[in-house]
C-alpha cells in the first residue's frame, strides 16, 4: 500500500512523535517481562505469583496499554473526526505517567512493596485520567467522518471500560498496599478487573480499530453491519451483568453464564476476521497479514482453554489461557498492527511535509517483519510448553526478549528511514523553485 484510504480525516492527523513515543517504548515492558521470566524461577506454575503478577501488568499495562494509547493518538482525528486539545503536551503527559506508573507497579507486584505498588498506581491512574479528560473532550467536539460510524461508539465503550478497569485495579492496590477491605473475596474481584480490561477494554478497542483498520490493510471487504452493531455493546452489557451479579447475587451461575458469552462473542469475532481474510483481494498475502492470523487462531485457542479453566482447579489452565489470550492474541493482532500503522505514518507524515515518499515497503521490507515472526511463534510456543515442563520458562523468557527486541529493532527501522528520506529528497516547494 503505498497511498491513503478515502473517507478518512488525514489533514487532522497528529505531530509523528505523538503516537511514535508510545510505540517505542512499548516493546522495552514486553523486553522487561521476558526478563522477569528468564530470571524469575517457576513463574508459571500459578498465576497468583508474585512474578506472573509483574508479567502480566508489564505486557498488559506496559506493551498492550503504551500502544493502544499511542494509536488512539492517532486515530481518534482521522477515523473518528475527534482531535484532542493540545495532542503533543498530552501525549507527552500521559506517556510520562504510564511509563513511571506501569514500571513501579509491576517492581511493587513483583517485589511485594506496596509504597511502590501505590505509587505506580497513583501514576498509572492520574495519566489515565489525562488522558480520558482530553479523549472525551475530543469526541464531543468530533466532526462525522465518511467511515463505519461504530467506531466512534465503540471508543467511547472502550473508554468506559478502561475507566472500570483502572478503578478495579485501583481499589486492589489499596487491598495489596494498605489492606483495603474489599466488598467481594479477591479472586472474584481480580477476575472482574481482567475481564473488564481484557474484553471491556482491549477487545473493543482491538474491534472498533479493526472495523476500519483490517478491511483498508488487509483488502478485505468490511464487517458485517449487524455484527459492528450490536458485538461492543452486548460485550459492555454482559461485563455489567457479571459484574451486578458478582455484587448483588450470591449464585455463582450468573456470572458463569456471563463469562460463557464473553468468550463467545470473543470467539465470534475472530471467526469473523478469519472470515473475511479468507476473502482478501490480496493477491499475494505478507507478513503481517499472516501475523494477524496467527492472533486471532491464538485467541481462539485461549477462549477454549478459558473455558476448560472454569470447570477444573487445576493451576495451569487459567496460565495457558493467559499466554493465549495475551500474547498470542492480543500481542499478536498489536504487532501485527504496528507493521501496518508505523510504516503508513511515517509514509503520510512525509507526504504531508511536501517530501516524495518512498513506498511502505520500502520504509520496512517485508524480510525483516518475517524474521521477527519466526521468532515470536518460537517465543509463543516456547511459553505454552513452559506452562507444563517449568525448567523451560526462561528458554521462554529470552525468546520473548528476542522477539520484542526485535519488534523494536524493526519499529526503529522505520523511523531511520524516514529520516533519511526527509533529510535526503528535496521538498515540492524547492522542486518548483529549482524546475
Amino acid at each position: 500500500m503505498g497511498g491513503a484510504a478515502p473517507g478518512l480525516a488525514y489533514d487532522d492527523t497528529p505531530p509523528f512523535s505523538a503516537p511514535l513515543r508510545f510505540f517505542l517504548t512499548a516493546p522495552l515492558f514486553a523486553i522487561a517481562a521476558g526478563a522477569v521470566l528468564l530470571f524469575g524461577g517457576d513463574i508459571l506454575v500459578s498465576r497468583w505469583t508474585p512474578g506472573a503478577l509483574a508479567i502480566v501488568h508489564l505486557f498488559a499495562a506496559g506493551f498492550m496499554l503504551q500502544v493502544m494509547l499511542g494509536a488512539l493518538v492517532q486515530v481518534m482525528p482521522v477515523v473518528a473526526g475527534a482531535s484532542m486539545p493540545a495532542p503533543l503536551r498530552t501525549a507527552g503527559t500521559t506517556h510520562i505517567l504510564m511509563t513511571l506508573g506501569t514500571a513501579s507497579l509491576a517492581y511493587g507486584l513483583g517485589a511485594g512493596h506496596p509504597d511502590i505498588l501505590l505509587a505506580g498506581a497513583g501514576m498509572l491512574l492520574l495519566g489515565l485520567a489525562t488522558f480520558l479528560g482530553a479523549a472525551i473532550v475530543g469526541l464531543r467536539k468530533g466532526a462525522t467522518t465518511g467511515t463505519n460510524t461504530r467506531t466512534p461508539r465503540d471508543l467511547r465503550l472502550a473508554f468506559f471500560g478502561l475507566a472500570v478497569t483502572a478503578t478495579l485495579g485501583l481499589l486492589l492496590s489499596l487491598t495489596l498496599g494498605r489492606g483495603l477491605e474489599l466488598p467481594l473475596p479477591l479472586p472474584t474481584m481480580v477476575n472482574l478487573h481482567a475481564g473488564w480490561g481484557w474484553m471491556g477494554w482491549a477487545a473493543v478497542l482491538l474491534a472498533a480499530t479493526s472495523w476500519v483498520v483490517v478491511p483498508m490493510f488487509q483488502i478485505t471487504a468490511p464487517y458485517p453491519q449487524r455484527f459492528t452493531t450490536f458485538w461492543a455493546p452486548a460485550v459492555t452489557a454482559l461485563l455489567l451483568v457479571w459484574s451486578a451479579s458478582a455484587f448483588f447475587s450470591g449464585a455463582d451461575w450468573p456470572g458463569i453464564a456471563a463469562v460463557i458469552a464473553l468468550a463467545l462473542l470473543g470467539a465470534g469475532y475472530a471467526g469473523m476476521t478469519l472470515r473475511l481474510q479468507a476473502g482478501s483481494r490480496r493477491s499475494k498475502l505478507d507478513t503481517p497479514f499472516l501475523a494477524f492470523r496467527q492472533a486471532m487462531h491464538a485467541a481462539l485457542a485461549g477462549i477454549v482453554v478459558l473455558l476448560l479453566a472454569l470447570w477444573t482447579d487445576a493451576d495451569y489452565w487459567p496460565v495457558l489461557a493467559g499466554i493465549l489470550v495475551l500474547h498470542g492474541g492480543f500481542g499478536g493482532a498489536i504487532t501485527a498492527m504496528l507493521y501496518k500503522i508505523v510504516p503508513f505514518l511515517a509514509w503520510l507524515h512525509l507526504t504531508q511535509s511536501g517530501v516524495k515518499a518512498p513506498n511502505m515497503k520500502k520504509l520496512l521490507p517485508d524480510v525483516h517483519i518475517r524474521r521477527q515472526l519466526k521468532v515470536r511463534t518460537l517465543s509463543l510456543g516456547a511459553l505454552c510448553i513452559a506452562v507444563f515442563v517449568p525448567f523451560l520458562a526462561p528458554l521462554a523468557g529470552a525468546l520473548l526478549m528476542v522477539e520484542f527486541g526485535w519488534l523494536l529493532l524493526n519499529l526503529v527501522r522505520v523511523v531511520r528511514a524516514r529520516r533519511t528520506a526527509l533529510l535526503a529528497a528535496p521538498t515540492r516547494a524547492e522542486s518548483r523553485a529549482g524546475g
